[in-house]
């Protein structure tokens, strides 16, 4: 016999190996294993035990482990936890049980609240997988104003079976049930009034970025409980972490979701690989990074445009009768943002060293009149050498910084060549340093939903010039403007020519010399100018808006999931 403390007794047992004997709070004395073999004992209470060897198995009380080490070896496929609640337990296993495989998980010496906190965050990251729970009665017994409380909740959420209730046929009649990721995203309202119109039901499930684990899954559980969607839709992947928690949980419970890219998903997810999942479906506005994203390891990849809203932007009545407000009013007009402060943001997370070759592949980029090249590959093969050695997020942090550093010279240099025609723009506050004492109008930033259609309604040139993180994508205002009833001179993207009839409904400059060349001549040419914005607006209402976009998600999703 060993005292360890005046509460734990290490004692040998008839075969050689050893027991415990603990002192309980009313001071009785409990043995936790058989004072005889305690290796034939567990396997006798273990071969009694339940369970089919899936999903999570929660063991209450550790002793020195002999019941570990033999549900360990009869379930090699099953996650196991043990909680223990005295860490001094913890340290005669390690030093006088049976050895245990280093796959199981140990609680220790936490208050009940907090190991029970623990199990729910690790069921979060194994996606929600169901719970068993295997009591060490002996232990139980001893500490039982620790273990009781544990106990039952534990088990009460096994009686609830979750697990199955959130699993559950879906697609079965033609009106769905759409669950929508609402992180403020601009474009959810958008999306959400496009599914009603289409006569789906929606649930918004607002997700804020600094929301935990525990919290966000909980609110999912909630919502799928009580709503039973079909499937789920965020944009941009938002609301998921980079761990891929959440989509473990999706593909656990097989629930399909569907993530609009509306931006260079290689800037969002291509460091992030755990967010792969046969469950999760990609629409991408641009075609060109289907190649990559296939490459991932994602199985559906669809390329899917912005669109536009109709009923916010369409002709206004006023415009007809001359009773716009004045303050709108412009020959030429540009919306957009400088890429100044996204510009600083982005080279903040750069190494200092690296930034002239942010500088000079930028400029590379803007000056080439290539969009579609490998932003990494144009890098000189000197330079290329010294980021070759960084790991996937720096990388994708230089590429981000050199994407908004080109759009930036880019947006510049064609507004550059508008100087004589007094364009207003309006924008964030650095537009004002960029272009000095350049003959522009500036004003602050148009709110989308009250503003914009009054400025397109009232402009007689809306231009537009392209983000390069689009290689052969179109931006939002190629869809607004023309339906609007209103005219647009973009630059030339290659997915224009499957979404208009170039030159007829959609005019385009494909050189910045062409620029005022084109201004000119349409300003020059108010019927001409009309005639292409009478016919951009008919492709627009045909086949460019938000609900044409969501009926090509809803079918996706009905095709690979039904």
């Amino acid at each position: 016999m060993f005292a360890i403390t005046e509460n734990i007794e290490l004692i040998e047992t008839k075969k050689g190996n050893f027991s415990l004997k603990v002192k309980c709070g009313n001071d009785s004395i409990k043995t936790l294993h058989s004072l005889y073999d305690p290796e034939a004992e567990a396997r006798t209470i273990v071969d009694s035990f339940e369970f089919d060897g899936k999903g999570i198995l929660i063991i209450i009380g550790l002793g020195l482990g002999y019941h570990v080490a033999e549900l360990d070896r009869k379930f090699p496929d099953a996650d196991i936890v043990v909680i223990e609640a005295v860490p001094e337990i913890y340290t005669l296993a390690k030093g006088h049980g049976p050895a245990i495989d280093n796959r199981v998980k140990f609680i220790t010496g936490l208050t009940p609240d907090n190991a029970l906190k623990k199990v729910t965050e690790h069921q979060m990251k194994r996606g929600m997988a169901p719970l068993s729970v295997f009591a060490l009665s002996s232990a139980v017994s001893a500490f039982s104003s620790y273990y009781k409380p544990i106990l039952e909740r534990l088990n009460k959420t096994v009686s609830i079976k979750l697990w199955d209730r959130l699993k559950y046929s879906k697609f079965n009649i033609d009106t769905l049930k759409v669950l929508l990721i609402d992180t403020g995203y601009f474009l959810v309202r958008e999306v959400e009034k496009a599914l009603i119109s289409l006569d789906h039901e929606v649930l918004r499930v607002p997700i804020r970025t600094y929301s935990n684990g525990e919290i966000i899954i909980s609110s999912f559980v909630k919502a799928i409980l009580g709503f039973k969607p079909d499937f789920i839709i965020t944009m941009n992947h938002l609301g998921f972490d980079e761990d891929g928690i959440l989509t473990g949980f999706f593909k656990s419970i097989e629930m399909p979701v569907a993530s609009w890219y509306v931006d260079s998903p290689n800037l969002i997810v291509q460091a992030f690989d755990k967010n792969v999942s046969p469950w999760m479906s990609l629409f991408l506005w641009d075609k060109s990074y289907m190649k990559d994203m296939e490459a991932m390891g994602f199985e559906s990849v669809v390329n899917l445009p912005l669109g536009t809203d109709e009923s916010l932007f369409k002709p206004l009545t006023a415009r007809k009768h001359g009773k716009m407000p004045s303050k709108y009013f412009c020959d030429v007009g540009f919306v957009g943002n400088s890429m100044v402060d996204p510009v600083k943001e982005w080279m903040v997370k750069v190494d200092a060293g690296l930034h002239p070759i942010v500088e000079k592949t930028a400029e590379y980029v803007v000056h080439s009149g290539n969009p579609n090249e490998d932003i990494m590959k144009v890098i000189p093969e000197k330079e290329r050498k010294k980021i070759e050695g960084l790991n996937k997020k720096k990388k994708m942090d230089i590429e981000a910084a050199i994407l908004w550093k080109s759009t930036l010279l880019y947006r510049l240099s064609c507004l550059e060549t508008l100087n004589e025609f007094n364009v207003s723009i309006y924008g964030d506050s650095a537009w004002k340093e960029l272009l000095r004492e350049q003959n522009f109008k500036l004003f602050p930033p148009l709110n989308y939903y009250k503003e914009l259609p009054l400025l397109y309604n009232s402009c007689r040139i809306n231009f537009n010039a392209t983000s390069r993180q689009m290689k052969e994508a179109v931006n939002q205002r190629v869809f607004d403007v023309p339906a609007c009833g209103a005219f647009i001179l973009t630059d030339y993207q290659k997915g224009l020519d499957e979404l208009f009839d170039v030159g007829k409904e959609m005019i385009v400059y494909r050189d910045k010399d062409e620029i005022p060349v084109l201004v000119k001549y349409y300003l020059d040419n108010p019927e001409k100018r009309e005639a292409v914005a009478k016919k951009g607006a008919e492709r627009v209402l045909k086949e460019h808006t938000y609900k044409h976009r969501l009926d090509v998600i809803i079918r996706a999703m009905k095709v690979r999931y039904t």
